[in-house]
Order: structure tokens, then sequence, then C-alpha cells
């Protein structure tokens, strides 16, 4: 469920960007949901790769590119999906990197309170308790 909700998100974000950003296109609202699941399958299976591919220059700048790390996937992956989804399209470096960034943000806001549910020691498993 949570995946799913994740999901409508990042396709609201994306129909979104379009409307905001004359660098972003898409046909249509059925193409955000598409780039959506694009993105994310991406983020799943190449995303790690990335990580791998950034930890050594993150530990080189003594971990400040773990800062950013998160932005830098997310920015590439979304690059991919531009050159993946024939009905999406990106057409700047600055449009890219402005999506990039809100895709971020959105994300982290996303994802903070299960952060913190974890840092305090709740699961899923204890909200079925």
């Amino acid at each position: 469920m949570h995946a799913i909700i994740h999901l409508a998100v990042l396709a609201v974000t994306v129909f979104l960007l379009a409307r905001l950003l004359p660098a972003v296109r898409i046909r249509s609202a059925g193409t955000a949901v598409l780039v959506a699941v694009v993105f994310s399958l991406l983020n799943f299976f190449l995303g790690w790769l990335v990580r791998v591919v950034l930890f050594v220059p993150a530990v080189l700048t003594l971990g400040l590119l773990f800062l950013v790390m998160p932005f830098v996937v997310n920015t590439f992956m979304l690059w991919l999906t531009d050159k993946l989804v024939a009905s999406f399209e990106i057409e700047s470096t600055s449009g890219l990197l402005v999506s990039s960034l809100v895709i971020t943000v959105v994300n982290a806001v996303f994802y903070a309170p299960l952060v913190s549910a974890v840092s305090r020691g709740y699961g899923y498993e204890s909200s079925w308790v």
C-alpha cells in the first residue's frame, strides 16, 4: 500500500512539474503515471549501482557527497526516464535539475514519517498490533 501511495504522489509531482516548468513535457496524465512507474523501477533496479559508484567519492569528500546523493541519484534516474519514455521530455539541464530537486524534496517529505518511526524503534509491524 505504501508503494502505491508513493507512486501516486510521484505521478502528481511529475504532472505538476509538467504544468509549472516549460522545460518538462508530458503527453497526458497517464504519461505522468508511466513516468512514476519507470522512475521507481529504475531507482529500485539501478539506484543501488549509482550509490555504489558514488561511495568512494563520497568518502573522499569526507561524507559531504552523502548529503546530496539522493539528489544525484534522482537526477540520473530522471534523465534515464526521459530517454526511455517517449511521451516524457525534459528539454534543458536546468529543467532536469529543478525537477530532480523537487522530486528529491517530495520523497524526503514522504519518507520522513517512516524514517522517524524506524529511528524510534517502530516499524510496520507495530501498527498492526
